[in-house]
């Protein structure tokens, strides 16, 4: 992950257009999903996503749709072309953003740390020996990451399935 003092912020948008927006700081973490659902919002092996504090993701123009998605995600999309641009987990509530650094217009900058829910990897998908995996969410064991989701769950509170205890357990590998 780049330091927050050295991040300059990425704007992303829809591929239509009509919304846009700002990642004011640099993610907790960037990660490579494998969960089923980011399959098929990708139309991939997986979606690569940047996990940031919804306070720090800032809408620049349009509105996007919110929508109720399957087993309680959110999704947050264009109301016009449907491009999925992030979402919020049930186990994180609104509190956390998960954006799709596909649609950001520099994704290239934030390249992955990490790879969940492996257990619903394709495959023929190869994960690179030096990044951590998980068989599903997980927290690579770094505290600044583990601080910062707990400050923002603390500040709006935790989705129905998780809490700051939980969020220690996981970034100590518990």
């Amino acid at each position: 992950m780049t330091s927050d003092t050295l991040f300059t912020p990425l704007t992303g948008g829809c591929k239509c257009g009509k919304v846009r927006f700002r990642m004011e700081v640099a993610p907790i973490i960037t990660h490579c999903c494998h969960c089923r659902s980011c399959q098929k919002v990708s139309g991939s092996a997986f979606r690569t996503n940047a996990m940031i504090e919804t306070d720090h993701l800032t809408i620049l123009e349009g509105e996007p749709l919110r929508l109720q998605g399957a087993g309680g995600q959110k999704e947050v999309q264009c109301p016009a072309c449907g491009s999925a641009l992030w979402a919020h987990q049930p186990k994180l509530g609104e509190a956390i953003a998960i954006v799709s650094v596909g649609m950001l217009d520099h994704g290239e900058r934030l390249p992955p740390e990490a790879h969940y829910f492996t257990r619903s990897k394709h495959p023929w998908v190869t994960l690179p020996p030096d990044l951590p995996a998980f068989e599903e969410m997980g927290y690579p064991a770094k505290a600044a990451a583990g601080a910062r989701i707990k400050a923002a769950l603390a500040a709006t509170g935790p989705g129905p399935s998780m809490d700051a205890g939980v969020v220690d357990a996981q970034v100590r590998g518990g």
